[in-house]
C-alpha cells in the first residue's frame, strides 16, 4: 500500500505542476506587461507559490 501511495503521489505532483504551469501562463498571457521587471517579479513569485501545495502533495515521502 505504500508504494502504490508513493507512487500516485509521484505522479499527482507532476500533474498538478503541469496544470499549474498552464494555468499561469494562460493567465499571464492575457495581461500585457510594460515593464521587465514588473514581470520579473509576478513570475518570480508565481514560481515560488507552487512550493506550497507541493509540500502536501509530496507528504508520503516524509519520513516519520
Amino acid at each position: 500500500m505504500l508504494k502504490t501511495k508513493k507512487l500516485l503521489s509521484i505522479v499527482l505532483f507532476i500533474l498538478m505542476m503541469f496544470l499549474y504551469c498552464l494555468l499561469v501562463m494562460a493567465f499571464l498571457i492575457k495581461i500585457n506587461f510594460n515593464n521587465w521587471l514588473i514581470e520579473f517579479i509576478v513570475y518570480f513569485i508565481l514560481g515560488i507559490l507552487w512550493v506550497f501545495p507541493s509540500m502536501y502533495i509530496l507528504r508520503p515521502f516524509k519520513k516519520r
